[in-house]
């Protein structure tokens, strides 16, 4: 407990116990209770800490030099490359989309707008993946006509 509040007073100064755990968002209260007790509970501490932007380091171990893990040694390869692989297969998606809607520009004479071809890949793209529902078909065609209200009316000033 003293050790704590030597080591506050080092980062907040002659400030007042009662406003350093303010800052560190403890109550009153939860104070009490440590002095009580003669301990610290770590997890409130670490909280108020972290949210005060204070270093753990410094303050639980101010004279060891820590090592911070590389990400070799965090066991996230598996994950990187998952994370890669399932990006990759979504750009594959959106590639196939975007030339599954492309002849429909010309079907249909509409104008090849990043609005239009956004819309016609994103309605593709959920059919693909089975979430075209009655509600979701006619979000879509709303947002169509929309568009279609807005490019009539010509550009705004």
């Amino acid at each position: 407990m003293d050790e704590c509040i030597a080591r506050l007073r080092l980062y907040f100064g002659d400030l007042p116990l009662a406003k350093m755990m303010r800052k560190l968002g403890i109550p009153n209260s939860t104070y009490a209770n440590w002095r009580k007790r003669g301990t610290v509970t770590s997890d409130q501490l670490v909280v108020g800490l972290i949210n005060a932007g204070i270093s753990l380091d410094w303050f639980f171990s101010p004279n060891k030099q820590l090592n911070y893990p590389t990400p070799s040694q965090l066991h996230i390869a598996e994950t990187v490359q998952s994370d890669y692989q399932r990006e990759s297969e979504q750009r594959t998606q959106v590639i196939k989309a975007v030339e599954a809607v492309e002849p429909l520009f010309e079907m249909f004479k509409l104008r090849k707008t990043e609005e239009n071809q956004a819309l016609l890949v994103e309605t593709y793209l959920a059919k693909r993946s089975d979430h075209v529902t009655v509600g979701f078909a006619v979000k879509q065609v709303a947002k169509a006509l929309a568009h279609a209200q807005r490019s009539a009316k010509g550009p705004r000033n």
